[in-house]
Formats: structure tokens, C-alpha cells, sequence
């Protein structure tokens, strides 16, 4: 663990005046779209994350912020629900931005739960601060977390399921989220079938099930509760029975969505049993020179530029890499550690994602933000050998 004084290169860049990271920095500069300068609850936590033994301070900050923002009633609109952790917070929301996600805003301020990950990630994130007096501060605002992670459980049949529920709003809500994955402005985001058809909800996707997996196991180090620690046992077993080495998620009456891709690093960074992840995770389907790509480039719906189907992320590719040394594949692990490393310094700044194209060749992605939060983290944590994995209670 490195000193709590130690800097952050680029993470002045991104953090907020009371001290959380923006999901990215404002634009830098022309062709930078800067998209995400603002408060997001699956982006800040994972980027405070990965720089907590660094700066503690920051994801101090973060959990009190998302805690003041936690959801409080019933709002399908907005997919606020109590307990759950805000997705994506634009204070001071213009006019010119009415619409935005195809919903009609207010004037002042966007707030939006439409992320399934945000809630158990902030659980994750609390117990592995190991911060007992942050702890004590926040307890209401976990215990509420926690009642609506294990309620969700409950109503996915033991699984973490999204699905909207009214117009507008994001139609997939694990990190490869998307308000459509087929039509033209989707540009790649979001997951679907080898046919190209999306998924019927309700949806189980492998990196939120990973989530939650490490969610009920930061509950369970908070709580203390024997009840908690075997809910996370039950929840480990349950998705190493139901996912394999090429299920990206589990569609409404469990079909399969088919796809091997950087899921399977999250799957192993949770520790969930799933068999044959590891080796297959390092095929270098998946595998590359510059990071683990999102979709095999032997899957239908692959393209090395799309945003979720086949582009590399620095930050998912560090969760992989935490889970393929997990599991022992030391080698492996350290060819993503220094492939993504070699990306960045070659690319430059702190992209948010970037393409590998057909013949093994680095690519930037045009549409990437030039300075993203989580890749600024990602960074910092693979240069100083740090997983962000929280032991089992």
C-alpha cells in the first residue's frame, strides 16, 4: 500500500472542488468531447477505487457525496428507487440539454439512478476503505444500499437484473449501458446477441453480477452478519452454475447472450467460480499486445472501434488483470498490466478507451474523452500493483 500523501499524476484534473472525481475532465481541446464532467456514481467510485491507497481522501469524499444523493421513493422515470446509489448527477442542466437521455429534465439539475452497478460498488468501495469511522458515519446510508442490493437479488430470481420500465432513460444499465444498442447513435454501446438483436430484459449481465458478488461481500465485512457472509457464498455459487466462459448475460427466461470478452476479468476480480474464465479470458481473441478487448474479435457483432463490442477500456482491462492474477495466471496478468501501461504512453493524456485493430496495431478511438477518470486511476493502480480486490469476509 503506498503512503496516503502520495499524488495521483492527472488526478487534479478530474476531482470536484469538495474532492470527488468527475467521471471525466472538461474538454482539453478540440476533438475532445469531454462528455462526463460530472459526478457518476459507477465512474467516480471506481476511479476512487483505484487510487485509495493513495488517496483515501477521495473516495471519503465520494461515498458522502453518492450517500447524500442516495434514492429515497419509488420513480420509474428516473429509476430512483430507496436505497439505490445515483448513476449520473448535471447540476445547473441548460435548456439546450432538455432531452438528454430522452427524458424531458428539469431546468437545474439531471439526477438519474439508471445504473444497476453504482449501489454494490459503493459497498464494495466502503468496506475496502477499511475507514471503521467512515464507516460508523455512513451506516444508514449502507444499510439502505444493502437493503435494496439484496431486495434486487430477490426479485431477479438471486441474480442482479436491469430493466427499464419507461420511456426514455438508459435501455441497458450495467457499464456497457446504452440508451439503444441497434440504432444510429449507439455507435457500439451496449451488448447484444450474435444476431444483433438486443437482449429481452429483464437482463443479467456477467459484469454486474461481478459487481454485486463484490457488493454482498462488502456488506458483509460492514454488517458483520453471518446471514450477509452467506448470502455472498450463495450468490458466488449461483453465478459460477449459471455463467459460463461464453455467456456475456442472461436474457429474460435465461437465454443466453453469447460472447467471450472482458466480462470474464470482472468475474474473476469478484471471485466468482465460473469455469474456464481465466484461460479463456487470455486468448488473444481477447487477449492483446494493448489490453483485453470487450468482445472477441471472432464474435458477429465485433468491431474494434464500437464503445462496448470490441474496443479496449484501461480501467475494465485493470479489473482483469486483478482477476487473472487472482486466479494465477501471472503472465497473462502482466501482459495486460504493460500492454494497457505501453497504450497510454503511447496514446497520451488518459483516453477513455482506444482500438486495437486487425492487425495488432494501437488505434485511438475518435470518440473517446481525451482525459477519463477511471483510465487516470487505472494508471496509478497498475503501475503500483494495486487490484482494488476486497478479501471475503
Amino acid at each position: 500500500m503506498a503512503a496516503a500523501s502520495e499524488e495521483v499524476p492527472g488526478l487534479a484534473e478530474v476531482l470536484a472542488p469538495d474532492g470527488w472525481p468527475n467521471a471525466s475532465s472538461a474538454s482539453v481541446g478540440a476533438g475532445d468531447p469531454g462528455r462526463y464532467n460530472c459526478l457518476f456514481g459507477r465512474d467516480s467510485l471506481i476511479t476512487a477505487l483505484a487510487v485509495l491507497p493513495a488517496r483515501p481522501d477521495v473516495a471519503a469524499a465520494t461515498l458522502r457525496a453518492l450517500a447524500r444523493l442516495q434514492g429515497t421513493r419509488e420513480d420509474v422515470t428516473w429509476d430512483e428507487e430507496p436505497g439505490k446509489i445515483v448513476h449520473e448527477v448535471r447540476p445547473g442542466i441548460s435548456v439546450a440539454r432538455q432531452g438528454y437521455l430522452g427524458l424531458e429534465v428539469p431546468d437545474g439539475e439531471l439526477r438519474y439512478y439508471g445504473s444497476a452497478d453504482s449501489t454494490p460498488l459503493f459497498l464494495h468501495v466502503l468496506a475496502t476503505t477499511r475507514d471503521a469511522a467512515l464507516a460508523d458515519e455512513l451506516e444508514p446510508a449502507w444499510r439502505a444500499a444493502g437493503d435494496w442490493l439484496l431486495g434486487a437479488l430477490e426479485r431477479g430470481g438471486g441474480l442482479l437484473r436491469w430493466h427499464r420500465r419507461a420511456p426514455g432513460g438508459l435501455v441497458q444499465q450495467g457499464w456497457r449501458d446504452t440508451v439503444d444498442p441497434v440504432g444510429s447513435p449507439s455507435q457500439g454501446s451496449g451488448i447484444l446477441h450474435e444476431d444483433g438483436t438486443p437482449p429481452k430484459p429483464p437482463v443479467a449481465d456477467a459484469d454486474t453480477q461481478a459487481a454485486a458478488l463484490a457488493g454482498v461481500r462488502g456488506l458483509a465485512r460492514l454488517s458483520g452478519a453471518a446471514e450477509h457472509a452467506a448470502a455472498a457464498d450463495a450468490l458466488a455459487a449461483r453465478i459460477g452454475e449459471r455463467f459460463d466462459a461464453e455467456t456475456m448475460a442472461l436474457a429474460a427466461d435465461d437465454r443466453r447472450v453469447r460472447g467471450a470478452g472482458s466480462q470474464l476479468g470482472w468475474l474473476l476480480w469478484a471471485g466468482a467460480p465460473v469455469s474456464g474464465a481465466a484461460e479463456r479470458l487470455s486468448e488473444p481473441d481477447v487477449l492483446t499486445g494493448f489490453g483485453l478487448r470487450t468482445l472477441s474479435d471472432r464474435h458477429p457483432q465485433f468491431d474494434a472501434f464500437s464503445y462496448h463490442r470490441g474496443s479496449i477500456w484501461p480501467f475494465d482491462s485493470w479489473l482483469g488483470w486483478g482477476g487473472l492474477r487472482a486466479a494465477g495466471f501471472h503472465e497473462e496478468a502482466e501482459r495486460v498490466r504493460t500492454g494497457v501501461l505501453a497504450a497510454l504512453d503511447e496514446l497520451g493524456q488518459a483516453p477513455e478507451l482506444y482500438a486495437v485493430d486487425a492487425a495488432g496495431e494501437l488505434q485511438p478511438a475518435p470518440r473517446a474523452n481525451r482525459v477519463q477518470a477511471w483510465t487516470v486511476g487505472a494508471r496509478w493502480a497498475l503501475e503500483h500493483g494495486w487490484d482494488g480486490r476486497n478479501p471475503q469476509p
